[in-house]
Parts: structure tokens; C-alpha cells; sequence
């Protein structure tokens, strides 16, 4: 087919992530629309990408632009619809993590993908990293012997400096907007999580106003097959942290970005990711909407990643009630 015509909202940080991506697949995709509130930042994405048009309201894009896909950049807080207007649409949608903070609204966008059978993809590019179809078939291995029997996990990732990250109604929170990430592939290796139980920690970061964030937060998980995890993160310090599972005779360390190492009695063996995973991402989704590929090699269509968000938003709400033991909403 001829190249894929993209519709941005939002043309921020998380945009210009995607855009650098774009532009090593002009053969294959093109970047015709940008629409961003602040005007001088479609302003400069125009100008990035030949032939684009700029707009400030994505209802008017909508209405003007014959798109075969959008990618939906704003923060968590700010879905109020464009995704229902591109449903109706019939337009292919990839949305970044997490998609809403609205569980409820994540659910209605879901169903409206599957009846008009859109491809979707959500941005959790590390399960890109190509170190992962070994760990998978190596960790189902032990987890369907019962040989795995705890996670222990952390996550330092610093604190954006951009005002909508410091207001929980507006990001999340880390859990949700930037440990998501973790979470997912805590799923994607070893399984659903069933339960959580979280605290959180504030009074740390004290140089930082309109700031109502949670400094750091511990989660104990309980897996569908019996493993327990546990997972502290923070946003101060910096690191992206790791997960380190225990099992019987053995133990497996796994970066965020795919590196690993594990252990056993008599070996020791490692990996490292030698893909931009992030590319990846969302080279598989444009191959999808091409009709390149089957969409089913999208590693984290809509429909799993609900479960992602799912799970970090049960995460607030034991914070929010003291504790107390929470079923993700899925």
C-alpha cells in the first residue's frame, strides 16, 4: 500500500520519542497532521516533517484530515474523547502508556476497537527488546515445574520536570505513568497478577511545588500461579531497576531494557537486548496497518494493555485505602 498517512495529538516529549522513529520509515509511513493545544509546538512539528499540517483541536483534524492512523500523545489525563472520534472513524489508533486514567473510559475504547476490528497498539516498547522470546520460553519452563517462587523488583526513575507529571489527577502518579512499564513486563514474563496490596511514602521530595505525587510506594503482588512479588519504586535517584526472580536452584535478573542474567548450580549465562526496541514498536504497528504483518505480532495491542493499567491502578487505589487488598478491575 502506499504510506501510512499519521495524525499526531499532542507533540510534546513522548512525541518527539515517536517522531525520531518516523523518520527512519518515511518509505513506509508519513506524518501528514500534528495537533498540539500549544500552537508553536504543531508549529515546529510541520516544519520537522514536510507536508504536515498543524491544528490545536484534534475534533478538527479529525474532520479534515483523511488519516489511516493516529497516535494519541497526551497525558494520562487528557483522553476526553479523540480516541471515540477516531473509532468512528475507522482510523487505526496507537495511544501511549498508560491510555487514560479512567478505567471505565479504557474499557469503552476497547470495545469500540474491537467492533470496528482496528489495529491498536499501545507504547510499552520494552517488550520489544529481543532478548524476551528467549527469557519467556525459559522462564514458562520453570514457572510450569513450580519452580519460581519470588519476585523482588525496584524502580528508581527520577522525577520529569513537566507540570502535569507532579499532579496525580492529571498523571497517575510514578505507578501508574512511569513503573507501569515494570508492571507490564512483570505480566508479560510470569503471569497475571490476581491481588495487590500497596503503601506509599511522601515527604521525601520537598523542593518541588504543586507537587502531590507519591515519593515512592511498595506493592506486594500475588500471581494466578502462586508467585509472590514485591516491587519498590521511587521517583528520586535515577535508574530504570530491575526484577530478580528466585527460584529453586537459581536466580534471574531482568533489566527494564531486556539485558539479563541468570544463575543456576553449574552455569552462569547472560543476554543482552541488541534492538531499538523503541523503534520496533512502532515499526510493527505501521507494518500492521500496511498489512505487512498479521497484528497479532503487536505485542501490546489495546486489549493486553488495559491489563497493564489495570493492575497500576489497583496499585493507587490499596494506597488510597490504607493498604487494603485490591483485584485488578480485569
Amino acid at each position: 500500500m502506499d504510506r501510512v498517512k499519521v495524525g499526531f495529538i499532542g507533540c510534546g516529549g513522548i512525541a518527539q520519542y515517536h517522531f525520531g522513529h518516523f523518520e527512519k520509515m518515511k518509505e513506509k509511513a508519513q506524518i501528514v497532521a500534528a495537533c498540539d493545544l500549544d500552537e508553536s509546538r504543531a508549529q515546529k512539528t510541520v516544519e520537522r516533517f514536510e507536508g504536515a499540517r498543524k491544528y490545536t483541536d484534534y475534533k478538527v483534524m479529525f474532520d479534515k484530515e483523511k488519516l489511516d492512523a493516529v497516535f494519541v500523545c497526551v497525558q494520562p489525563g487528557a483522553h476526553d474523547g479523540m480516541e471515540f472520534i477516531a473509532i468512528e472513524k475507522g482510523i487505526n489508533i496507537f495511544c501511549q502508556k498508560p491510555m487514560t486514567l479512567d478505567l471505565n473510559y479504557a474499557k469503552k475504547v476497547l470495545n469500540g476497537i474491537k467492533k470496528k476490528k482496528l489495529i491498536s497498539a499501545v507504547g510499552l516498547q520494552c517488550r520489544y527488546a529481543n532478548t524476551f522470546d528467549f527469557l519467556k520460553n525459559y522462564l514458562a519452563g520453570r514457572i510450569s515445574r513450580n519452580e519460581i517462587a519470588i519476585l523482588s523488583c525496584y524502580r528508581l526513575g527520577g522525577f520529569p520536570m513537566v507540570w502535569w507529571w507532579r499532579r496525580m489527577k492529571e498523571s497517575g502518579g510514578q505507578a501508574v505513568e512511569q513503573t507501569i512499564h515494570n508492571f507490564d513486563l512483570c505480566r508479560y514474563l510470569f503471569g497475571e497478577v490476581v491481588q495487590v496490596q500497596s503503601a506509599r511514602r511522601r515527604g521525601v521530595i520537598t523542593d518541588i511545588p504543586d507537587n502531590d505525587v507519591d515519593d515512592a510506594s511498595s506493592t506486594i503482588m500475588t500471581f494466578a500461579n502462586g508467585i509472590i512479588g514485591t516491587f519498590n519504586t521511587g521517583c528520586f535517584g535515577a535508574g530504570p531497576g530491575d526484577i530478580n526472580a528466585f527460584a529453586r536452584n537459581g536466580k534471574i535478573a531482568i533489566g527494564l531494557g531486556g539485558n539479563y542474567k541468570i544463575e543456576e548450580p553449574n552455569r552462569v549465562f547472560e543476554g543482552r537486548t541488541s534492538n531499538d526496541y523503541g523503534q520496533e514498536c512502532d515499526e510493527t504497528f505501521i507494518d500492521a496497518v500496511r498489512g505487512e504483518i498479521d497484528r497479532d505480532e503487536i505485542l501490546s495491542p489495546y486489549s493486553d494493555a488495559i491489563k497493564s493499567l489495570a493492575l497500576t491502578l489497583a496499585i493507587n487505589e490499596s494506597m488510597d485505602n490504607g493498604g487494603m487488598p485490591v483485584k485488578p478491575a480485569l
